[in-house]
């Protein structure tokens, strides 16, 4: 039995126990990952960077996410919880560094809803004016807003049901693209194959000054195509099995969608031509133009759905994910307490739904008014990813010390020493690359920007200390452990006995 601590009232504003067995906890890091968005969206981002050999980009970028994946899953192993990074960081290092890790997740998630809010207001219009001639671009808002109120009901209602319909969309997305993709692979694309395109040979993409630099660069793109792969640990606490379920889900997640976006980046430098990363890199929808010029116009409505599809599956995914996480806080007082409670019914995070929703609401509107839908996209992508590559240098550096403190006994030198030491690397390395020298404005001023946060949580948390210490001692042990069920079970037994021997006795 673990000798973690469940602050009164917990019990009563717990989430739904298993709820959703291994193929939904899968799904919400699928969705989350998003295979087709990665591909239309984010592709061009990378060839900006590695140019032609940005399939070996995604190779090195994938070796990395799964030496983090690995991390996370010997965490979960034994500490399954809604409240993911946050509550490792707090098991692992105490209070202070689990209050300034959650205090920067937040940060982190919370440009993630805008990004693809923003992303389907762009596109959704995009769509309407290219396949049917209706334009209503200057409306982009009113469809941000309005998948966010949808996604926000469906998770109000059931995580179940929800789910179901990300595997739906997620299952059809991917059909309809692999029918592209290997369509152009087997006809040899623009100018036949690139088998160079696996090695760093090739010259890098225009936004770069040498190969090395662009396959760094792009790391950070790469990590926003896989962002989202860890919010399977969100759902922990409504998982069959959670100990054995949702490791399998991140790794598999990981390893599938890893195989997926270097078959699909090699496909889309194929269909363009290496000798024409330019034209890739300054393509808002290359898919799209793919599906044009090799299958039709026709085809090009079907690549538009799934990209469709593939923004809400994701955002459906995004928002249970974020929900759980202020509720995760707010159950332990680290974000309003307002927002740690459960619908009486359904037990979703009914109030962190609100609260997360509005939240959204505006930061989707001040981005994309104040850069445009599109643009929004990439900053607030590159702002979310510099701001999560800190938390995974420090997690995975925590599970050394966690596993040789507590876990002494199932300490693996490789497993929980060299892995997670060589993910620290490559995190570190990316990071350093992703800020030396500066991007362009206004992603300058991010890492400056990130910074003050963690500053302004330094002194957050000096100010709860110095009121209420006794509020940051339950960060990261609020969490979900299976025997709750036969603890529960045996308390009300014996509250039961103990009320039938009073009766007896009167």
């Amino acid at each position: 039995m673990s000798g973690a601590a469940v602050p009164a009232g917990a019990q009563d504003n717990r989430l739904r126990r298993n709820a959703i067995g291994l193929p939904s906890a899968m799904a919400m890091s699928l969705a989350f990952i998003s295979p087709t968005i990665g591909v239309i969206f984010i592709s061009a981002l990378i060839a900006g960077q590695a140019g032609a050999s940005a399939p070996f980009a995604f190779i090195v970028g994938t070796i990395g996410v799964l030496l983090m994946a690995n991390t996370l899953a010997e965490f979960t192993k034994r500490v399954p919880s809604a409240g993911t990074f946050y509550t490792f960081a707090g098991q692992a290092a105490g209070r202070y560094v689990g209050f300034i890790v959650g205090w920067l997740l937040f940060f982190t998630y919370a440009f993630q809803s805008p990004i693809n809010t923003n992303l389907f207001g762009f596109f959704v219009p995009q769509v309407l004016q290219r396949d049917f001639g209706i334009d209503l671009t200057a409306f982009w808002w009113v469809f941000a807003l309005a998948i966010i109120l949808f996604v926000a009901w469906l998770a109000y209602e059931s995580l179940r049901y929800s789910l179901r319909l990300d595997i739906i969309f997620v299952a059809f997305e991917v059909l309809v693209m692999a029918i592209l993709l290997i369509y152009i692979v087997v006809t040899g694309g623009a100018e036949g194959q690139s088998p160079q395109s696996f090695t760093p040979s090739l010259s890098p993409g225009p936004g770069a000054p040498d190969m090395f630099t662009g396959i760094f660069q792009a790391f950070i793109f790469i990590l926003f195509a896989f962002f989202g792969f860890e919010s399977s640990t969100t759902v922990a606490e409504e998982c069959e099995n959670p100990r054995r379920n949702i490791p399998i889900a991140l790794l598999g997640s990981v390893g599938l969608t890893g195989l997926w976006f270097i078959f699909a980046l090699y496909a889309v430098v194929v269909g363009f031509g290496p000798s024409h990363m330019g034209d890739l890199a300054n393509d808002a929808v290359p898919l799209d133009t793919l599906a044009r010029r090799y299958l039709g116009n026709g085809y090009a409505v079907f690549v538009d759905i799934a990209a469709l599809m593939a923004n809400v599956a994701v955002l459906i995914a995004i928002h249970n994910a974020n929900f759980r996480i202020f509720y995760a806080m707010g159950r332990e007082g680290v974000l309003p307490k307002w927002l740690g409670k459960t619908h009486p019914v359904h037990m979703t995070p009914y109030r962190a739904i609100i609260g997360f929703s509005v939240f959204s609401a505006v930061l989707t509107l001040v981005t994309g008014l104040m850069w445009g839908p599109q643009a929004a996209f990439g900053n607030n992508g590159y702002f979310s990813s510099l701001g999560i590559l800190p938390i995974f240098i420090v997690v995975n550096l925590l599970l050394v010390s966690f596993m040789w403190r507590r876990y002494r006994a199932e300490f693996s030198w490789w497993r929980h020493g060299l892995l997670p030491v060589l993910g620290a690397i490559v995190f570190t390395i990316a990071l350093y690359k992703s800020v030396v020298p500066l991007p362009a404005s206004p992603q300058d001023v991010m890492p400056l920007a990130i910074l003050i946060w963690v500053a302004i949580g330094v002194v957050v948390m000096l100010v709860i200390r110095s009121r209420d210490a006794s509020r940051l001692d339950v960060i990261g042990k609020t969490m979900f452990i299976e025997e709750d069920e036969a603890e529960e079970a045996d308390i009300a037994a014996r509250k039961l006995d103990a009320e039938m021997d009073a009766h007896t006795g009167a």
